[in-house]
């Protein structure tokens, strides 16, 4: 199976939701301030892939469809739930 586009931009657009469950796992399991930074520094990575998936559909003109919603709503509810949490 060839590797397009089109599969990396929707790969991109998912990882957010492995870099939420990382972070989760950080601030849930671990329980102490490394795992709490380590959990905001998860969080924060997590921004990456999206904003280079929609850099690249920028690029292209494209519209970042339901997968470029789906990982904005995810890393701001998440990051809503995770400060309030450890504010």
């Amino acid at each position: 199976m060839a590797l397009t586009r089109e599969t990396v931009v929707r790969n991109l657009w998912a990882s957010s939701a492995l870099f939420v469950t990382a972070a989760l796992i950080a601030f849930v399991g671990v329980r102490s301030d490394a795992g709490v930074r380590v959990g905001w520094m998860l969080y924060f990575a997590g921004w990456l892939p999206p904003l280079a998936a929609l850099a690249m559909c920028a690029a292209r003109k494209e519209s970042p469809g339901v997968g470029g919603v789906f990982a904005v709503v995810l890393l701001s509810a998440f990051g809503l739930l995770f400060w309030l949490n450890h504010a």
